[in-house]
């Protein structure tokens, strides 16, 4: 969200916001727990990868870096209890 907020109200001046990570996948087929990738070319297959996912015990999901996340609460107000 701190990223997404940068390249919305700050022309995509990044500070601390690079998603730089490990390969979560391999990570994931190393202690032997499913690990699937969904490119952004193939995202038609998402709800493919998360049904297989949550038949799995549950669901883990990276996002690539200029994806945007919606509801998004502007800087101005606060959200409600």
């Amino acid at each position: 969200m701190v990223r997404q907020w940068q390249e919305f109200f700050y022309n995509r001046r990044y500070v601390a916001t690079p998603l730089l990570s490990p390969d979560f996948v391999k990570a994931r087929r190393g202690a032997r727990l499913l690990g699937l990738r969904v490119t952004p070319a193939r995202r038609s297959r998402a709800r493919d990868a998360r049904a297989q996912a949550a038949g799995n015990g549950g669901d883990r999901f990276r996002v690539e870096q200029e994806d945007s996340v919606y509801p998004m609460v502007p800087a101005t107000r606060t959200c409600a209890r």
